[in-house]
C-alpha cells in the first residue's frame, strides 16, 4: 500500500460521517414563539443515528443558535421513542475486527471519535448551546440519545420513558458524559446504571434529578410547549448570558476537562477485547445482523435483574 492510499476503514468510515439517504432531522421555526423544534426522523429505526446523522444534527442545532429569533430549542423524537441512540449497523461496520486487515491506529480512532465529541461535534454544539434547550422525552432514550438528554437544560418526559447507557455492554463505560452524570445523579447511581445496564423508568429519573418533569404521553407535547413559553418570555440576552453562565460553571465543576478526557478514554475502548464466555457484540453484528445481535444480546443477559422489582 502506498503512503497516499489510505487503508479501506477509513474510506469506509466517510460514508457515516457524511449525510444519509434522506434528512435525519426535521428543523421547525415557530417564530412568534421563538421556538426551533429539532424532531429525530427514522422511526423504522427507532430514531438511531449514524454519525453523519449527529454531523446533521449539530448543524440544525448551529442554525438555531444562529438564528434571532430562536430563544428555545426542543429536541423529540418521531414514531415509538425518543431514540435508541447510535445505529448499531454503524457499529457493525466501523469497529468489528475485519479479519486480516490492519485495525485502525489509535491516532485514527481518537480523530474518529474528535470528530463526534471534539469542539465542533455534536456533544458540544448541544452542551454548550446559548439558547435555552429542552428534551421531550418518551419511550427508550438510549445511549447517544441518553448523552442529548442530559445536555440539556430541561428534560420533560412521559411515564413510559426509560433512559440508560448500554455502551458496557458493547465497550464498557461511556466517558464523554461521566463528569457531568455524576454532578446529576450521583456516583453510585451513574455506576450502578452503567454496569448493570438496568434501564432507569421515567419516575425514578426524576427522583434522580435526571428528568424535570414526568407527565401522561398524551399530555407531553402540551407540558413542552408551556415549558418553552415559560422560558421565551424572558429577555433574548438574559437567555444567551445566563447559558454562558451555566456553561462557565459547569467548566468549573470539570464538565469540559472529562469531556475532552473522555475522548481519550473511548478511543481505547473501541480496541476492547473479548473473552471466552462473554458477550462479543461486535462478532454478532457481524455474523447475524442488528436483529440477530439483538436477540442474542437479550438472550445473553435475559438472567441479570435489570429491573428492580
Amino acid at each position: 500500500m502506498s503512503n497516499n492510499q489510505r487503508p479501506s476503514y477509513e474510506i469506509a468510515d466517510e460514508k457515516f460521517f457524511g449525510p444519509s439517504d434522506k434528512p435525519y432531522c426535521l428543523y421547525e421555526v415557530d417564530k412568534e414563539r421563538h421556538v426551533a423544534t429539532i424532531t429525530f426522523n427514522r422511526p423504522e429505526k427507532l430514531n438511531a443515528a449514524t454519525p453523519g446523522d449527529l454531523m446533521e444534527l449539530r448543524d440544525r442545532v448551529i442554525d438555531a443558535e444562529e438564528d434571532l429569533n430562536v430563544k428555545a430549542v426542543i429536541f423529540k423524537g418521531a414514531g415509538d421513542c425518543f431514540s435508541t441512540g447510535m445505529d448499531l449497523d454503524y457499529i457493525r461496520q466501523a469497529y468489528h475486527d475485519k479479519g486480516k486487515e490492519r485495525r485502525p491506529s489509535q491516532r485514527y480512532r481518537h480523530a474518529r471519535e474528535e470528530k463526534l465529541y471534539g469542539y465542533w461535534g455534536f456533544y458540544q454544539v448541544i452542551g454548550t448551546c446559548l439558547k435555552a434547550t429542552i428534551a421531550q422525552v418518551h419511550g427508550k432514550c438510549y445511549g447517544t440519545a441518553f448523552q442529548i438528554a442530559c445536555l440539556c437544560d430541561i428534560t420533560v418526559a412521559s411515564e413510559d420513558a426509560q433512559f440508560t447507557d448500554p455502551t458496557y455492554r458493547y465497550i464498557g463505560a461511556s466517558p464523554v458524559d461521566m463528569v457531568l452524570l455524576f454532578h446529576t445523579i450521583g456516583v453510585k447511581r451513574v455506576k450502578e446504571m452503567m454496569l448493570t445496564g438496568r434501564p432507569i423508568e421515567a419516575r425514578e429519573a426524576k427522583e434522580y434529578g435526571l428528568v424535570n418533569r414526568v407527565v401522561p404521553l398524551n399530555k407531553l407535547d402540551a407540558e413542552v410547549a408551556r415549558v418553552a413559553n415559560e422560558i421565551c418570555r424572558q429577555p433574548y440576552d438574559a437567555i444567551l448570558s445566563g447559558k454562558a453562565c451555566f456553561e462557565g460553571a459547569l467548566d468549573i465543576c470539570g464538565v469540559g476537562t472529562g469531556i475532552t478526557a473522555g475522548m481519550a478514554e473511548q478511543t481505547w475502548q473501541t480496541n476492547i477485547q473479548f473473552q471466552p464466555g462473554e458477550f462479543n457484540m461486535l462478532k454478532a453484528l457481524k455474523t447475524k445482523g442488528v436483529k440477530g445481535a439483538i436477540r442474542e444480546r437479550e438472550d445473553f443477559y435475559s438472567d441479570a435483574p435489570l429491573k428492580r422489582k
